[in-house]
């Protein structure tokens, strides 16, 4: 509280030994005040060694979290307020990283408005289940009704909501806990228990649909990196998959949204795509009769650019075009409603584009 002026060096060293209980005195030492709307005067010392617990100060703090734990009430005050510096904690510190996962909490397909740890969904588990299950996405209402999710909650697997941003990070570098595999519901290798009658029904479809697989990979591309029969969605017609290693569509999202992102990696890291279809989905059984018919029927790929567009924003994708998709749907809509185009366009000076005409589409064919 005294003006530095005031006093001497041996005083500067004999309070920094009061204080540190170190037995040399400090390298360097700077003493000041702080005026304005916050007030303080200050003594800043630099020792002449690093403290040896100096990276080791977090283990009590581990420790008293668990404390707070014990108490669900207080745990959630706690858990609201701080539960990104855990999973920035998860993220960052290779060394408490197992014993901090113990702290993490998320809502799930079976845990209703409470939140739930690992450990207890591990508790959970289906006998047989080996790995746990998760879907990243922008919020809880986003990813509850997810196509992602449909095979998962058919067969009974409790799936986790992980909807902070932060979750992407710090799942990327967990990876498993108590040696079950944390999986995502959005990308590959997602490997389900099917029975041998299932395998086979599965063996049947595949079979049946890979024409279709194939128009449609014409129709799309170089949008989807492969078609494949979906072993994941149940009740929608189809949904676009990430590769194991790449970015999850809500990644892609938050990576967009950096207004200082450096671009050079988004190419590589969000273009591995896969579209999977769902064959037991009336629209996709229509779909692969008309194709089987005649691929180049045009309105097989006026449907496919549509589904396409579609499960971009059920798969929780962006649309890089949202004005052609708009054109599309309206499209459909006169279609519905048996309105005429040729009439309505009738002295006009241009006529609408067919709807498979996309900007850059130089692979489609005319069809008359």
């Amino acid at each position: 509280m005294r003006k530095p002026e005031e006093i001497t060096k041996d005083e500067y060293a004999a309070f920094y030994k009061s204080l540190t209980n170190d037995w040399e005195e400090h390298l360097a030492v700077k003493h000041f005040s702080v005026e304005g709307q916050l007030e303080f005067k200050a003594v800043l010392f630099v020792p002449k060694r690093a403290p040896f617990d100096l990276f080791d100060t977090r283990k009590k703090c581990i420790e008293l979290f668990f404390e707070i734990a014990e108490n669900k009430e207080d745990y959630n005050k706690f858990y609201e307020a701080f539960s990104k510096n855990l999973k920035l904690g998860v993220h960052e510190d290779s060394t408490n990283r197992t014993k901090l996962a113990e702290l993490l909490r998320y809502h799930s397909t079976k845990s209703g408005d409470e939140l739930t740890s690992l450990k207890d969904y591990v508790t959970r588990m289906k006998e047989g289940q080996n790995d746990i299950y998760y879907i990243t996405g922008e919020s809880k209402k986003a990813v509850e009704n997810s196509p992602f999710l449909e095979k998962l909650k058919k067969k009974g697997y409790e799936v986790l909501y992980m909807v902070d941003a932060i979750d992407e990070y710090s799942i990327g570098q967990l990876k498993e806990f108590e040696g079950k595999k944390l999986v995502s519901a959005t990308k590959e290798g997602l490997k389900l228990d099917d029975s041998e009658e299932e395998k086979k029904r599965k063996e049947e479809l595949k079979e049946k649909f890979e024409g279709l697989c194939k128009v449609i990979k014409e129709v799309l591309g170089d949008r989807v990196e492969k078609v494949i029969v979906s072993d994941r969605v149940v009740d929608s017609p189809c949904c676009l998959v990430t590769g194991e290693y790449g970015w999850t569509a809500n990644m892609e999202r938050i990576m967009k949204a950096q207004a200082l992102r450096d671009t050079s990696m988004g190419g590589y890291m969000s273009s591995k795509k896969t579209m999977e279809i769902n064959p037991e989905n009336a629209i996709m059984e229509e779909l692969r009769k008309r194709a089987d018919a005649d691929k180049n029927d045009k309105s097989v790929k006026d449907l496919v650019m549509l589904l396409f567009e579609t499960s971009l924003l059920t798969s929780g994708f962006s649309l890089d075009d949202p004005n052609t998709f708009g054109t599309r749907i309206h499209r459909m809509l006169k279609l519905g409603l048996s309105i005429d185009e040729d009439e309505e366009a009738a002295g006009a000076d241009t006529d609408m584009p067919p709807l498979e005409e996309d900007a850059g589409e130089s692979k489609m064919e005319e069809v008359d």
